[in-house]
């Protein structure tokens, strides 16, 4: 986004020159993404008469609708209470001391806030899950954005499909793990492993990470807040598939406790909460379900 200087200033001193030189626009989305938030930075302009920028924010390009915000000789800021799912176009001016501001803009960056999420329905999934359609809500969701731009922080939970509803509101489908773990795959060791082998997914909460693309090409990000909870099957309670959750399956799991994940007495079936390891809290799991009758 480097441009070369293409007029003069106004002020008596010299001037910010025309369309700044040297100066570079990146706009990137930090975690935690919250509502009309926008972090910008950018190079700063090697002249000895820059006294500060001035950064001018509109709904078109150069236009200033939505506000221009005066700031010191800094090279970073973050914009807030920016509209939601509002494209906009932001540029800097480099100032002198008498006011004078840049002919030029540098290139304008264009595009819409952190992306958020505020709500996701259902918002409990369950371990094993093949297909189930989860509705997103939040803001500044792109157009433009694919299935591989929306992922959890989690391999076990894996985005089959997206489709863009609105600006506010992206459809999933989504599957929870186990998986076969296969070359490819989030968390493939290399073994080869079957389905049997694999941990269950985790239960717990889980965050959903939006990225969507910059305006130059560069990946912004948005982390959310966790969303989403991977809830515990109760049937898995029932070890041995005998419909009913008693002492030997009590005896199963007592037999492989204390074991871990890629230790030789792991069994993933053991593993109730799916935290890779043999514990008290699959214990504690089947004592809440022990002589139910599935």
């Amino acid at each position: 986004m480097h441009r070369s200087p293409d007029g003069a200033g106004r002020s008596r001193k010299k001037p910010a020159r025309g369309i700044i030189p040297g100066l570079l626009m990146a706009v990137c989305l930090s975690a935690p993404a919250w509502a009309g938030n926008m972090d910008l930075a950018w190079d700063a302009v090697p002249d000895p008469d820059v006294t500060g920028y001035r950064i001018y924010i509109g709904t078109t390009p150069g236009s200033s609708d939505q506000g221009i915000i005066n700031v010191g000789k800094v090279t970073s800021l973050t914009l807030t209470d920016l509209p939601d799912c509002m494209e906009l176009f932001i540029g800097v001016k480099a100032l002198d001391a008498g006011g004078q501001e840049s002919l030029g803009f540098a290139d304008f960056v264009q595009g819409l806030a952190q992306p958020f999420v505020s709500d996701a329905s259902p918002a409990n999934l369950s371990q094993g899950v093949e297909d189930i359609l989860v509705t997103v809500q939040g803001g500044n969701f792109s157009a433009d954005m694919q299935r591989t731009d929306v992922q959890f922080d989690d391999p076990d939970v894996r985005v089959l499909s997206m489709d863009f509803i609105a600006c506010d509101e992206i459809e999933l489908h989504l599957s929870v793990g186990p998986f076969l773990s296969a070359p490819g795959d989030p968390g493939y060791n290399g073994a080869g492993d079957t389905v049997e082998e694999v941990p269950p997914a985790e239960i717990g909460m889980r965050g959903v990470i939006l990225t969507v693309p910059g305006a130059q090409g560069e990946v912004i990000q948005g982390d959310t807040p966790s969303s989403l909870r991977i809830d515990f099957v109760p049937q898995r309670t029932d070890i041995d598939g005998s419909g009913r959750v008693d002492g030997f399956d009590l005896a199963r799991l007592a037999s492989r406790f204390g074991s871990d994940f890629g230790g030789s007495g792991y069994q993933p079936e053991l593993d109730l909460d799916g935290n890779k390891s043999v514990d008290g809290i699959d214990q504690s799991l089947l004592a809440e379900y022990f002589a139910t009758v599935f």
